[in-house]
């Protein structure tokens, strides 16, 4: 009897151990998912629109471009800043292909801005960058088209991906928190038909089963939630970028939706697999 206990005992600790496996991988990708566009946007407001300035620039006309860069509708007005020509060199040196070294400092002073996400298409680009070629102490303005199309491209493959991943998460939870269960109950088949034989409701022979039930789901969401939330604590505090990435209302739902998830699944593979044993033939069992 004691042998059976611990051996029932490990199986239950098996149980919550699978789900929460599960869990965690299922719950960080959901938070991948319904980050996206987030992470959209991060991307979004880190493309740099660069402005040339021309030759001999005064400080005032200097600071009226940026003035009026700073109230257009669509700039990110506190990314406006102004690079003078040593720092220029440096900034546009990082996307140059070729070796720029030996032909001296070609570039100018310039200012450099962002637009905002809520903004940002290659034709409202277009349209700000029209208008700051008109400003007066401006040469020139540069975005990277290429840059554009590959993130918009990369976003679309990416959010697909994930989706698919995450579906399929969904359905190898359920099928792994299935069988974990299955497993489970396998050492109280002959328990559970002999309470049938002796005339108990198949209600009554539920009960203590689905209780099992609840307190693993409950469990495994438990350790589930724990982890993934120090991950998310962990980045939010040392992974740049991060706290404008995270969105703690969408964490919460995640959470949620676990939760459901680990009872409802945990709750019918037991009412399935108690049923099945049930429906059986004392003979059957041996199986």
């Amino acid at each position: 009897m004691k042998f059976r206990g611990s051996t029932k005992k490990a199986s239950i600790n098996y149980a919550v151990f699978s789900s929460t496996i599960v869990l965690i991988l299922l719950g960080l990708f959901l938070l991948l998912f319904l980050h996206i566009n987030s992470i959209t946007n991060i991307l979004k407001e880190k493309i740099n629109v660069l402005v040339e300035l021309n030759d001999g620039v005064s400080k005032s006309e200097m600071q009226q471009v940026i003035k009026k860069i700073s109230e257009h509708e669509y700039v990110l007005k506190e990314t406006v800043k102004y690079i003078p020509k040593s720092d220029a060199y440096k900034v546009m040196d990082k996307s140059m292909t070729g070796d720029t070294s030996g032909i001296g400092n070609p570039y100018k002073d310039m200012i450099v801005y962002n637009i905002q996400s809520i903004h940002y298409s290659e034709e409202n680009l277009k349209k700000v960058a029209d208008f700051v070629g008109t400003i007066p102490g401006v040469k020139e303005v540069f975005y990277e088209n290429v840059l554009i199309d590959n993130i918009k491209a990369n976003l679309k493959k990416i959010s697909f991906i994930i989706l698919i991943i995450s579906l399929i998460f969904v359905a190898l939870a359920i099928i792994i928190i299935y069988n974990t269960v299955n497993l489970s109950l396998y050492a109280d088949r002959f328990e559970i038909k002999t309470m049938e034989i002796i005339g108990a409701r198949d209600g009554f022979i539920r009960q203590p089963y689905i209780k099992l039930a609840g307190n693993i789901a409950i469990k495994s969401f438990v350790m589930s939630a724990t982890i993934i939330l120090s991950i998310l604590v962990a980045a939010w505090k040392y992974l740049d970028g991060m706290k404008d990435i995270i969105n703690w209302y969408i964490t919460g739902f995640v959470f949620i939706a676990l939760f459901v998830f680990a009872l409802v699944i945990t709750v019918s593979a037991t009412i399935r697999i108690v049923n099945k044993y049930l429906h059986k033939e004392m003979g059957d069992l041996y199986a």
